[in-house]
């Protein structure tokens, strides 16, 4: 949640230095559009990750990244769940034959399937076919713990 949060509190000192160091107002005007479209930019990404939350019930769950990515799998084909930091992806994207859907901070919990899972993705996270194979994923919730404990709960 911190790099958002730095986009906004640098957006708001920008839209302040603006108006003091630019001398026309036209250019003022322009620049103070862009800077409240760049902030409801961000405020859109990230009401699009609390509309489109993971979801665990009795017998699937789906795991989600806003509208475009939607994988749903039988939680008896989850083989483990744990809780590991991750810095380095920041998008989407396939590493090691895993789905990363990280956060604005990287990724929070690893998720490993029983054997390889067929999955539909948009077209620049599959590498020309619509349908992937992964092996597990990686992902950002808020309350890793809790996540965790509610994938191993029978």
């Amino acid at each position: 949640m911190s790099i958002p949060v730095a986009f906004v509190a640098a957006s708001v000192i920008e839209a302040v230095a603006i108006h003091f160091l630019v001398p026309w107002q036209w250019l003022r005007v322009v620049l103070l559009v862009a800077t409240v479209l760049s902030l409801i930019a961000i405020g859109g990404w990230l009401a699009g990750r609390v509309v489109h939350p993971h979801l665990v019930s009795a017998r699937t769950v789906v795991f989600r990244s806003g509208t475009g990515i939607r994988v749903e799998v039988d939680r008896s084909r989850i083989s483990r769940a744990s809780m590991v930091r991750r810095f380095g992806e920041t998008a989407n994207v396939i590493v090691d034959d895993r789905l990363v859907l990280p956060g604005p901070d990287g990724t929070v919990v690893d998720i490993d399937f029983d054997r390889p899972l067929s999955v539909t993705l948009p077209k620049r996270l599959s590498k020309g076919s619509r349908s992937t194979l992964i092996g597990g994923l990686r992902l950002h919730v808020d309350q890793p713990g809790e996540f965790c404990a509610a994938l191993s709960r029978d």
